[in-house]
């Protein structure tokens, strides 16, 4: 079996991974001993499900390559955990302008440093955007250059970022047997991919979906109330979603959540409302997603939100459940895009 082959069926087996931006990426870091406890906490119960832990990490996730130190003293301090988690990288994106380096030496450059400041093997690489600066259905130097990796074994394979249908098929029907996954967002709050080809494509391929931002940036976990107010630099005081009458609106969602879900359910059987939205994107497997599978990749800054949003027996939802959210998504519009400002 190949690494490819490997990584796919190691995520295969997985029900919750692990995003560590909100680790660095906020205006003031997690502290380091927490964080770390949270990272155990995780991979602890990766390991009595019997699967490894999924990290996803970026070389832009903070400062000077922040996340990515965090992630190396971790392991510099618990070495005998590091053979038990997936390491998933972004990178090859301009940290200050945000703009993609799709070049295929910027590419290589990339990987090089990140796996310098990991300071550890990187099962999985993507580039954060596609570079379409560089023509073409995609930048095929790019692709060129994570290949060049993982034949070298510099990395083990390719994860796609970011990525519509079209790019999706134009990249697999060439470096197939290189890639892993698929990472797009997915949650209540934003089921795009579900209607514009990118869950279906990722289904007929076998792509596993890696689905980012399934609290909904806070929406969906309930700290986020009608006279909510954002710190200083924190990015969501910028996006319409969560901004004057279309949080006004959009908070109705979680509200019908908390009244009609969790609010429903015997104390013998309490879930949460972080656990409602993780409950739904894993209830879409096995169904029209049968030959796919999607794995929330959920933050948590501490042991309690890890807990919580790991906890597979809590996170599951009943079909009753599940088409009465389904009925009520049908009718609600979202206020606000995922980016617009």
């Amino acid at each position: 079996m190949s690494r490819v082959e490997q990584l796919r069926k190691d995520l295969k087996q997985l029900h919750t991974g692990y995003g560590l931006m909100s680790l660095t990426w906020r205006p003031t870091p997690v502290p380091k001993e927490q964080a770390w406890d949270a990272m155990q906490c995780v991979i602890g119960l990766a390991q009595a499900s019997g699967v490894k832990a999924f990290f996803n990490v970026g070389e832009f996730y903070g400062p000077d390559y922040s996340n990515l130190k965090l992630v190396k003293s971790f392991f510099d301090a618990k070495p005998e955990l590091r053979s038990h988690v997936i390491i998933s990288c972004k990178g090859a994106i301009d940290a200050t302008t945000f703009t993609p380096k799709g070049k295929s030496e910027d590419v290589i450059a990339s990987v090089e440093k990140c796996v310098e400041h990991l300071g550890t093997h990187l099962e999985i690489y993507e580039v954060a955007r596609l570079d379409k600066s560089l023509g073409g259905a995609y930048p095929r130097e790019s692709f060129e250059a994570m290949a060049s990796l993982v034949d070298k074994g510099v990395i083990d394979g390719i994860s796609l970022s970011e990525v519509d249908k079209d790019e999706i098929i134009a990249i697999h029907k060439d470096w197939a047997k290189y890639l892993v996954c698929v990472e797009v967002e997915l949650s209540l709050f934003s089921t795009d991919i579900l209607h514009n080809g990118i869950a279906s494509i990722c289904n007929d391929l076998g792509l596993i979906i890696v689905a980012y931002s399934p609290l909904g940036r806070g929406l969906l976990t309930g700290s986020i109330k009608r006279d909510s107010s954002f710190k200083d630099g924190d990015f969501r005081s910028l996006v319409k979603r969560f901004r004057g009458d279309s949080l006004q609106h959009n908070l109705i969602l979680t509200e019908f959540l908390q009244k009609e879900i969790v609010d429903q359910r015997p104390a013998s059987n309490p879930i949460t409302l972080p656990q409602v939205a993780l409950g739904w994107i894993k209830a879409l497997n096995g169904r029209e997603y049968s030959k796919t599978h999607i794995v929330p990749i959920p933050s948590g800054s501490d042991r309690k939100k890890v807990e919580e949003n790991f906890n597979d027996s809590k996170t599951k939802i009943t079909e009753t459940e599940f088409n009465k959210i389904g009925d009520f998504l049908k009718e609600f519009k979202v206020v606000g895009d995922r980016y617009e400002f």
